[in-house]
């Protein structure tokens, strides 16, 4: 039997919670069988600060790069710069919620090659981790010209997880979404030039995870997929994982 821990007061704020409630200061030593709600109570009266810190200032991320040859002889790279992170307080100031605001530029080449390309596209986005999903699980979106937006939760057969984009054009994934899970939310995509470059931008796009029981943690990714009469080659890169 699991026990439950999540919200519950720490060791910091315990004498704290001890002179103004130690009734609820003794829950926290209790194994519990079907307290979830004792255990939100003592949470809503003596509230904690969650063990995940967020950054006081925006964070530069390294630039990634990779190279790779195709069968066909395609010279092909992808690359992140210009990575920004910035985690800031949740505007709702809700312990189980954490948010951010991302920048990068995603740069892909294809140069040489024995076969014309005849199909590629290109995938700039963010991979969204939470430790434990404690009641109505992942969110998260984007504000641009074409605004992907998602949501997780329950929908009577169990948790899922959803995006779609609003502007001149609309999409939907679906997928199951259990405790420390990874959702993948793509932001921006295109495909190869005639001249074999894409460039793709985000600029302070909003990503936030709600209903987490523990840790929030995001990395970006690249992701080139090219296609010739004689071969299909796919690639990614991922920047570094940061907490939010």
């Amino acid at each position: 039997m699991q026990q439950i821990s999540a919200g519950l007061p720490t060791a910091a704020g315990s004498d704290r919670c001890a002179r103004r409630r130690p009734d609820l200061l003794r829950l926290s030593s209790v194994r519990w069988r079907s307290g979830v709600g004792i255990a939100l109570a003592a949470a809503l009266v003596c509230p904690t600060t969650g063990a995940v810190t967020a950054h006081a200032e925006p964070v530069n991320m390294r630039p990634q790069s990779y190279d790779k040859v195709s069968r066909d002889g395609w010279h092909l790279n992808i690359r992140i710069e210009n990575e920004v992170v910035n985690s800031v307080p949740n505007l709702a100031n809700a312990n189980d919620s954490r948010e951010g605001f991302v920048t990068a530029s995603a740069t892909a080449t294809a140069v040489g090659g024995s076969s014309p390309i005849t199909d590629s596209v290109f995938i700039v986005g963010y991979q969204l981790g939470c430790q434990s999903d404690v009641s109505a699980g992942l969110q998260y979106g984007g504000t641009a010209g074409v605004a992907p937006q998602g949501s997780v939760g329950f929908d009577g057969s169990g948790p899922s997880a959803s995006a779609s984009g609003t502007g001149g054009a609309a999409g939907f994934v679906q997928t199951v979404l259990q405790p420390g899970v990874i959702v993948d939310l793509p932001l921006s995509n295109m495909a190869l030039s005639g001249g074999g470059i894409a460039m793709l931008d985000i600029d302070n796009i909003h990503i936030k995870a709600d209903a987490c029981g523990g840790d929030v943690t995001v990395r970006s990714y690249a992701y080139l997929r090219v296609s010739t009469d004689t071969a299909h080659t796919q690639f990614a890169i991922y920047g570094d994982p940061i907490k939010i």
